[in-house]
């Protein structure tokens, strides 16, 4: 992967600083530390009760030139806010704990075309399962994790071993449930869920339409507006 010498300075700037400090947010059924930096960010979800953890992340370095400028925007107490810079394009992500989606929501969006690029992977030693190419499986052990890549007008890719990724879009929706290990409390639907509660004419389901939804019913529109 080339990029150029401003952006390997970026680059090597954010290395330097390392990742941030966690912050928590958290459903009523689990918790979530989040690392945010320039080039990665790092949920670690834990459900109420249970030890065992579930490491997801994100890479902002798909692209071809590196993120510059992070910034955390704001932390409130059900979500979190930052940017960083790709050239002079702002590309903006919040992560939300929805009580009413019962999960983690990450909203990745650039106020210019095209400039949205991440691969997304579970950290784990259990091999990840990918299917219908935008979801990622970690099925066994104490916990279920489930995650779906979902652009909003671009393909995904995989790389074969357990990660996803997503170039040229403009917007992406990324969701992220865990639960205990039973047949009972399986959270393989929570995208058609979604879908149907939110979208319910959608043939797919149109991710804008489910994320506005789900901001609205969280009541963090008066905090967060998307570019």
């Amino acid at each position: 992967m080339r990029f150029h010498l401003s952006a390997i300075s970026s680059l090597m700037a954010a290395l330097a600083g390392g990742i941030a400090t966690a912050q928590t947010i958290q459903t009523a059924r689990f918790s979530c530390d989040v690392e945010n930096c320039e080039i990665k960010t790092i949920l670690t979800a834990r459900l109420m009760g249970i030890d065992e953890t579930v490491k997801f992340e994100i890479n902002w370095l798909s692209g071809k030139v590196a993120p510059a400028n992070f910034r955390n925007l704001e932390e409130k107490k059900k979500y979190i806010a930052s940017s960083h810079l790709i050239e002079k394009t702002t590309v903006s992500r919040t992560i939300l704990a929805s009580a009413e989606a019962d999960c983690i929501l990450i909203h990745v969006i650039a106020d210019q075309p095209g400039e949205v690029a991440f691969q997304a992977r579970f950290q784990s030693d259990t091999p990840t399962q990918i299917l219908d190419r935008r979801e990622l499986v970690i099925p066994g052990g104490k916990v279920h994790a489930h995650a779906w890549i979902i652009p909003f007008e671009s393909d995904v890719t995989d790389d074969g071993k357990g990660a996803i990724s997503v170039t040229g879009e403009g917007e992406a929706l990324i969701l992220l449930n865990i639960s205990k290990n039973t047949k009972e409390q399986l959270i393989a639907n929570t995208w058609d869920r979604l879908g149907k509660r939110y979208d319910p004419y959608g043939t797919p389901p149109n991710p804008h339409v489910v994320w506005e939804a789900v901001k609205k019913a969280q009541d963090i529109n008066k905090n967060y507006k998307s570019k």
